[in-house]
């Protein structure tokens, strides 16, 4: 590494939050003011107001789920990932499909509000180099839920999806499960059958990433490869 690479600050990453409740608000500029490569540019009450001013540029926008204005949440995110941006979800409801619900819409991470500004700074750093977070307390209870559209897989399949999902090659998740490639390609595909029976999409190495995230089966700390590209 150079000098030069030494000297070099982290990039920055501009941040802006809505939350209707200006303590929450207030609380969140306290809890980010000393973050070094946080630049936080604007906190708002509406979708509306933080498309209008300086928050339009931020490159990852903390959401409320429960705005006082009765917007729709799903859409609400869906109208900020029009820009360049990443969202995620800053919120006192944490129960399984709420947090589902979001990621779906696409939302790149959840925090609940109960948890410490460590989890939240990783969550926005992780947003903003395109991957996705959430605690793992919030892995866990998704992967505990049962939900009606969340397909049961083998233990091997599980195992096969998480580790395809970090990124890595089909060859070096045979070789890791122990596998011949042949044999690692049917789990994968077994993976995209029962997904695709259930109404989710998982045609693509990034829907198999969505959906293990979703479903709580990647760990935050899962190492192994990068986040599949688009």
């Amino acid at each position: 590494m150079s000098t030069q690479d030494l000297a070099t600050p982290p990039a920055t990453i501009t941040v802006a939050a809505v939350d209707d409740h200006p303590i929450v608000l207030r609380g969140l500029v306290d809890m980010l003011h000393g973050v070094t490569d946080f630049d936080l540019v604007d906190t708002v009450a509406s979708i509306d107001a933080l498309l209008a001013g300086p928050g339009a540029r931020a490159r990852v926008v903390l959401l409320d789920l429960d705005l006082g204005d009765e917007s729709n949440p799903s859409e609400n995110i869906r109208r900020l990932l029009s820009g360049d941006r990443s969202v995620v979800v800053f919120s006192a409801a944490a129960e399984p499909p709420t947090v589902r619900d979001a990621m779906r819409a696409g939302a790149s991470g959840f925090v609940p509000k109960t948890d410490d500004v460590a989890d939240l700074a990783t969550a926005i750093r992780a947003a903003a180099a395109g991957t996705g977070w959430v605690s793992p307390q919030l892995a866990f209870l998704l992967l505990t839920d049962d939900a009606p559209d969340r397909p049961g897989l083998s233990p091997q399949e599980t195992e096969a999806l998480r580790l395809y999902a970090t990124g890595m090659p089909l060859k070096t998740v045979a070789r890791k499960m122990n596998l011949s490639p042949e044999t690692a390609k049917q789990y994968i595909d077994r993976v995209r059958q029962k997904y695709r029976r259930v109404g989710r999409d998982a045609a693509t190495k990034i829907d198999l990433y969505k959906r293990a995230l979703e479903d709580g089966h990647l760990d935050p700390d899962d190492e192994g490869g990068d986040r599949p590209a688009p």
